[in-house]
């Protein structure tokens, strides 16, 4: 099963790329009609979350520290551009988070996705390891997926660059 979750997490890579391909970096961090998670925010988000899965399979955290508080779950993305990596480095990122996540997702025991995920706050919500890795590999990178999708439309621009 490990094989079709790196399927979906490698076709996330690709559709996010998609989606921002054609945006400037002034576009990135645009809120339009109120949309607030624009796709600065979300590839920040997003290579902090596989950076963070990255960590829960044993890998030593490679994510930019001075990334963090723009990529802060909960936090309250900005318009301000120069509080966010332009497009290109960002999509850097979460391409290198990708690769290391995967190959940990790869390689690790099967026995440590059995294992009861060590977060108490984080377990009540993904008991095991296989629960948390799982959903941060599919559906988590899903939702941002629609948000910058539904971004775009917001923006005037076609639901995907294509």
């Amino acid at each position: 099963m490990r094989e079709h979750l790196l399927f979906t997490y490698q076709f996330n890579l690709g559709h996010l790329e998609s989606l921002v391909k054609d945006l400037t970096d002034e576009q990135m961090v645009q809120q339009p009609h109120g949309v607030v998670n624009h796709p600065a925010w979300t590839l920040c988000h997003l290579a902090s979350a596989s950076n963070h899965t990255g960590v829960a399979l044993g890998l030593e955290s490679t994510f930019p520290a001075d990334w963090e508080a723009a990529a802060k779950t909960g936090g309250v993305p900005g318009a301000d551009a120069s509080q966010y990596p332009s497009k290109d480095a960002l999509l850097a990122e979460l391409k290198k988070q990708h690769e290391r996540v995967a190959g940990a997702v790869a390689d690790a025991d099967p026995a440590v996705f059995a294992k009861e995920y060590p977060d108490e706050k984080t377990r009540k919500f993904f008991p095991t390891m296989g629960d948390f890795v799982d959903y941060l590999l599919s559906a988590h990178e899903a939702n941002h997926i629609g948000q910058i999708a539904a971004w775009r439309r917001a923006m005037g621009l076609a639901s995907d660059a294509g």
